[in-house]
Parts: structure tokens; sequence; C-alpha cells
């Protein structure tokens, strides 16, 4: 079939209005999708999310447009493809309501061809979102925040998603790419054709071909076939060598073309088993994971394929080689962006069955729509090379098997292999309540301590179904439950960021722990405060999620505009990924105070040596994550001693003194390498840096623009959190402008906020070709300047 993009020119507006009464339309607005209503509205304490959802807004998001369908069209297929619009959507052709999908996350097709007019009158495509809240445990947003498309087919074509390509015989020599295709027809009679199966290299040279002759059912009935096509020399993929092939399917008639299909894939070997592991292609891999929610920070839910793209090689910098999306499939955009870079992916479902989380969650439709939405989803990613799990569901409540949580999970992890028996089933798992206890939190949960070892039994026949057991902070029972269940494997599907060391020392020590997924890679919106630290001097209340104005949860390797936090130069040395020394500081105000946090917090410390002129000769906590034996701290030029390495940490109390302030790494008395921290002086000026210089005049791609303030050598103010503001000339469209602060009440959608660490981003789009200037501004600076090009 053809695939005709519609992320263009729609007529948005906001109105409560039926599909039954039409009120008074507001005005609408045109805009490009992916589209995210939700991420400009005022945040307010009152918000009906709540802290779950960042304190954002809520409302009903409407979508128009018009679709000028050739006579041509006419008597064929033409589907309708939204991979992801939040939530409970309608959608509509010349006032025709054809369907209704609740869940705001998985990509679903319509067929709306029966509502099309072929005479030269305009079709109103119509689809209507709903972002009400509370209906997620995190940042939601709201609208057509995916991609949309059209599929044209003729009379007799293969649908989207109704070609799986698996390669079962893998060898040096040669490989077996297995193509199980689905014909439809709407012709009456049946028909003699030829599928013709094709496989082309990397470079688009033939690798395999073969064909059969199938016979078309009658009319609205799919034809199943199968052909194997054989694949010398094959190049596998893997996270080092993501090679991809392409696969094209040909149905023919004669000399008569009647459909193709094609896509990539890749040929590789997945397996699991206690003794082993996970292995690809034979070679035991140790999961290096995190996981990810849907948003882009300053962009919202909207999945521009930039973002994501940016988002997975940001980790692949920092040493991670898998990702767990957390808790609903990814875009289309994510799967292609990591089967092309070679990360790793779990694919996941649901984050509730039948009992919910929120009151408006997706267990009010779980029984009615689970089995089509888990069909979409598999459906749509089983050619990815990247998947390499689908997991049913992430702490489901009734993984404890109450409400028949044990036959419902043997009944999804059977639909999923149904569908895919190549990949492995899973679903994450955390502890759960006692007996006489009444269902709390998810916190609560994660935090019980299991003296009865009541776990165990409770959680078997949940788990029996699955081929992979995740365990959700639960590594104190990796060696007892080993001894219970000896065929199980395991993987750490969420982890404490404080305790990030003995999670992977167990996944290190036992080989049927698979990996270790911390929560989480990215900061992101909601969840709020949860990884903040508390300061005892402070004296401030615990609490779960923080209050206004907090909006992002601060539990996480990277600041959601891309910054690295210090957990993340931990985790790369952990992992062995490289050597070098990494030194950081807390601020002099808490020295000697005591910390605590919820567990998924890291200790208050910053890449700083500027504490300003008051507390020259005051007391500062420094420490180094580093590899070897010791660290030595040397401050202008003046050693201060070495100190040994405990757990890749080294720690040292220092008189503030402004300067130099240098961590040296030593093994057996070599030094190794050496990282440093300079004392900034004022600030002086603005740096904007683009980190591309061109970008698509086409409303779609999309530029970051890292900004920084700096002392006159250069040198960032870590403490600056000065306002600034954004200009820009030329074709640009501003996407966003925004800092890391978890905690702020600076308006995304707004062209000025504060810097945050001494640093913001600006986001941009292009409306056509052309140089775009950029001029960032606070008053006292010299203004930064930069320009791109939109070709």
């Amino acid at each position: 079939m053809k695939q005709i993009s519609l992320n263009t020119d729609w007529e948005f507006y906001e109105s409560d209005e039926s599909m039954s009464f039409v009120f008074q339309r507001p005005e609408a607005v045109t805009v490009n999708l992916p589209h995210d209503f939700i991420i400009t509205k005022p945040r307010s304490p009152q918000a009906a999310g709540g802290p779950g959802n960042g304190y954002f807004g809520q409302g009903e998001g409407v979508y128009r447009k018009e679709l000028e369908a050739a006579k041509s069209w006419e008597g064929k297929t033409v589907l309708l493809d939204i991979d992801g619009a939040y939530m409970n959507s309608e959608i509509s052709v010349n006032e025709e309501l054809l369907a209704l999908h609740p869940y705001g996350y998985t990509p679903f097709q319509v067929d709306i061809s029966s509502a099309l007019r072929f005479d030269g009158r305009k079709n109103i495509l119509k689809i209507i979102t709903q972002s009400r809240q509370p209906s997620s445990r995190w940042y939601s947003g709201g609208g057509l925040y995916r991609s949309v498309s059209l599929w044209l087919g003729e009379r007799i074509c293969i649908s989207p998603w109704d070609v799986f390509v698996t390669t079962p015989e893998v060898t040096e020599d040669s490989a077996v790419a297995e193509f199980a295709v689905s014909l439809t027809s709407c012709e009456e009679e049946e028909r003699e054709l030829t599928l013709v199966c094709e496989v082309l290299d990397p470079e688009g040279k033939a690798a395999g071909t073969a064909s059969r002759q199938v016979k078309t059912s009658r009319s609205g009935e799919e034809t199943p076939c199968r052909i194997p096509v054989t694949v010398e020399k094959p190049r596998r993929w893997e996270p080092d060598t993501p090679v991809l092939y392409t696969y094209r399917v040909l149905v023919k008639e004669g000399e008569k073309i009647w459909d193709t299909a094609e896509d990539t894939f890749g040929i590789r070997t997945i397996s699991v088993d206690p003794e082993n592991g996970f292995r690809l292609n034979g070679r035991t891999v140790k999961l290096k994971g995190g996981c990810l929610h849907h948003d882009n920070g300053l962009l919202g839910a909207c999945a521009y394929a930039k973002a994501e793209e940016r988002k997975i090689r940001l980790l692949q910098s920092a040493g991670y080689n898998a990702v767990r999306i957390s808790h609903y499939p990814p875009s289309l955009a994510m799967l292609k962006i990591c089967d092309r870079l070679g990360m790793l992916l779990l694919d996941e479902c649901f984050d509730v069955w039948r009992l919910g989380k929120v009151p408006m969650d997706y267990h009010l439709y779980f029984e009615d729509w689970w089995e089509r939405d888990m069909e979409w989803m598999v459906k749509r990613d089983r050619n990815h090379p990247c998947v390499i799990s689908y997991s049913i569901g992430n702490e489901i409540g009734e993984r404890d098997g109450r409400n028949d949580g044990a036959a419902w999970s043997a009944r999804l992890s059977e639909k999923i292999r149904s569908l895919d028996p190549t990949r492995f089933v899973l679903s994450a798992i955390c502890g759960i309540f006692g007996e006489d206890t009444e269902v709390g939190t998810n916190f609560e949960a994660n935090i019980l301590e299991d003296k009865e070892d009541g776990w165990k039994e409770k959680t078997k026949d949940y788990a029996a179904p699955l081929d992979i057991v995740g365990y959700n902070y639960l590594n104190v029972r990796y060696e007892k439950d080993h001894e219970a269940f000896p065929d199980r494997v395991i993987c750490a599907t969420e982890t404490h960021a404080c305790s990030t060391y003995d999670y992977w020392e167990g996944v290190k020590k036992y080989p049927w722990v698979i990996g270790d997924f911390i929560w989480a890679a990215v900061d992101y919106l909601g969840e709020v405060g949860v990884g903040q630290v508390y300061w005892k001097k402070e004296n401030k209340p615990f609490q779960f999620m923080a209050a206004y104005p907090w909006r992002t949860s601060w539990q996480s390797d990277f600041l959601m505009t891309g910054e690295r936090r210090p957990q993340s130069f931990y985790r790369e040395l952990m992992w062995g990924h490289t050597d070098k020394t990494w030194l950081f500081t807390t601020h002099p105000s808490h020295y000697g105070d005591e910390f605590y946090g919820s567990g998924w917090h890291w200790p208050d410390v910053n890449d700083d040596w500027s504490f300003g002129s008051e507390w020259e000769g005051r007391m500062v906590s420094a420490v180094s994550y580093g590899p070897g034996e010791e660290a030595e701290f040397i401050l202008n030029g003046t050693s201060l001693g070495r100190v040994p390495y405990e757990r890749l940490t080294a720690k040292m109390d220092i008189s503030y003194t402004p300067g130099i302030l240098e961590a040296v790494s030593y093994r057996e008395g070599k030094e190794i390498s050496r990282g440093s921290l300079v004392t900034a002086g004022e600030a002086v000026r603005i740096l904007a840096e683009p980190e591309q210089d061109t970008l698509k005049g086409d409303g779609q791609d999309i530029c970051y623009i890292r900004i920084m303030i700096t002392d006159e050598n250069g040198v960032r103010l870590p403490a600056e959190e000065r306002e600034i503001q954004a200009e820009l000339t030329g074709p640009a469209v501003p996407a966003a402008l925004g800092s890391g602060n978890p905690c702020t009440e600076d308006q995304i959608g707004q062209m000025s906020c504060h810097t945050f660490h001494g640093t913001a981003q600006l986001i941009i789009k292009a409306s056509e070709a052309g140089k775009i200037g950029i001029a960032v501004r606070s008053g006292g600076l010299q203004t930064g300047y930069a320009a791109v090009h939109a070709v």
C-alpha cells in the first residue's frame, strides 16, 4: 500500500463538543503534527492531575483536516493510521463516526473507505481527543502527539503490519528470512496471483528472492502465505553493527503489480536461559538499561523523530545498550531510531489491567480493548530487530493473584505468542501487600519488607507463563528466588539510583539476571520531586511527590534538556565504559548536614567550585567518581592527600579557596585520569550553540540550541538562574524554550525562561528554506548569537 503523510496543516481548536451537537466553535489555528496541546497550558497547584501529571492542565482537542479523495481511489482501501493520540479518540469522516479508541498510547488504524466522497467535494476528517485527568501516573500530554498518515491500497493489497519477517535459521554462511504475509482481497472472485518476496542488503543490492503462487480468498477475507528466502553470508544486527536489510513483497497477476510492501528488518538471533542469560547472536549480553517515559521534555509528548533520536544517542554516549519504554508502546519513530542505532528495547503494553491506579486510567477499558490494543502493538512492532521482549504489564494490581491475575497473565502471554512467538514475554513485578493489608500505592509496594516471604507463593502462578520475570526493586530476591525457581530468568526492570552499585553487582554475579534498568534514564514530566534530596536541618516533611511548582521527577541520569547529571557519570564508570575521573561537590551551606530521600534520589552534588567570597575558608564536601585504587585531591597545584576509592567513590572535605580543584585517579601508583573544577568569574556573556548547522524547512525537523551563561573565559557559571529572552529571525518557528529545572514556574511555550545551573535550551523548527538568526539576551550580558540554515 502507498503511505501518505497527514502531518501538516491541521485545523486545531479546544472545545467541549460531542459528535451530535456542534457548539459555537472557537477560532482554529493551523498546526503540524506531532502536536501536544497540553504542554503550553498554564500549570496550577489545583490541576486535576496533581503531582503525578506535573500540575499540567487538561482539555479536549479537536483536529480537522480536508482530504482530497481522487476518483481513482473509489473502490480501493483507504486506511487512517494514527501512531498515538491521547486519548478517548473519536474519528469521523464527513460527520460519520467511524471509530472510537480509548487507549492513549497504542497505534491503531481505521478503514475510512466507505465514508469518503469521490465526486470532487472535500472530505472532512475530524479527530476529537480527550486529555482528562487523573488518567495517568505521569505527564500524558494530549492530542495527536505522534504521526498520522493514510494508506492507499488496491482492491487486492497487503495491509500495513501484515508482513512478518523472522530469521529462524542464521549461520555464518546463510540465513533464512521467513515471510509470513496476509493478502486482503476486495474482489468477488478468487484470483490466481504470484507473491514475490525479496531481500535487499543495506546497499540496496539483491540478497535473496523467492516466489509462490497464491489463490486469494473471496472478498473481505485474508489469505495467509509463508515464503522462506535464503540470504547468503548474512550480516547480523547487533548494537555495535546495527545492519538493516530491506524486505520487499510484490503481489503480481501476470505482469500487473497489485501491491507492494517494503520496510526494514534485521537478521539476528536471541535466546534466554538461566545458565547463559540473554544471548544475542549466540553471545551473552548484559542489559545496561534505563526506563523512559514518552515525553520529550520541553516538547511535551510530541514524538519528533529528531527528539527520539537525540534521546537514544545521549543514552548510548553514556554506556546504555537497552531501554524500557514505560509503561506503554513507544512511537514508531522511536522503534526506527533504535533499529538504526542499535539500541535494544523492551516493549511494554499496559500499566493497568482491571484494577486501576488512578480513577480515569485504562482499567475502565481494559476488558473490552486489551486484545485489540495488544494486537496493534505487536503487529506494528514485530519486524523491528531492536525489540527483544514484550511486557504484558507493569506492577499490575493483579500480580498477587487477586481478580484472576494468574489467568489473565496466561491469557495475555498466549495472545502475544500467537502474534509473535520469536520474542520473550515479560511482566514487571514489584512488592506485594500483606494478607490483611488494603492495596496502597506503587510507592508503598516498592518499599515493603516481605518478612514472611509471601511474595514467592503469591506471585508464582502469575509469573509462570512468562519467559522473563521483571523484578522492580527486588534485588534482595535474586539468589533465593533462583533456588525456588531454578528455571526462572530475571530482569531488573526498575532499580533505584542510590543503590545502583548493588543492583549491578547482582547482575554481574548471577547469570540468570540478564540486566538492570534504572528508573529513570531521562528526567520526565510528572511524578514530581520523587528524586529530591531532603536535608535534615531544613526539617522539611517527607512526601513521595512534591508540591507545586515542581514539574519533573528529578530521579534520572539526564536532565530533560539532555544535560548529564552526576549519577550518569558514575554509572558509566560502573559499567566499565570509561576510565575518566569526575569531580563534584556539595554546596558548603550543607556541610555537616545529613540527607535522605525516597531511594530514587542521588546525593546533592554538582560540578561546582564557584561559591562566592562569603564561603571562602568554609568546608566543602568533594567527591570523585573514578577508576583505580585511590584519588588524589589537588587545590591550586597543592596536593591535599590521597583517599582510597570505595565503590568507585572517593571523598574529601576541603576548605573552599577559589581556583582549580582537581581529582587524580591512580592504579598501582600510576595516574589513570583526572578531573577538575574551575572557579568561574563574573557573568559576562551568553553562548548559543546549535547542535547542528542545518535543519529541514518542513515543519517536522527540529534543531536544539544549548544556551549557557559564562564568564569572560567561557567558564559556565553553575549557580546562575538568570532570566533570558530569545528572538528568532528568518523562517524559524519556536518549538520550546526552557531549562532542566525540576522546580520552576517558567511557562513552557513562552520565549523567556530562567537558566538552571547556568544553562537553558531553545528548540526551533523551520517553515521553509532560509537562514535563521538566533539571539539570546539577558540584562547586563553580551547577547548570544547563532545561525542555522533551513534547507
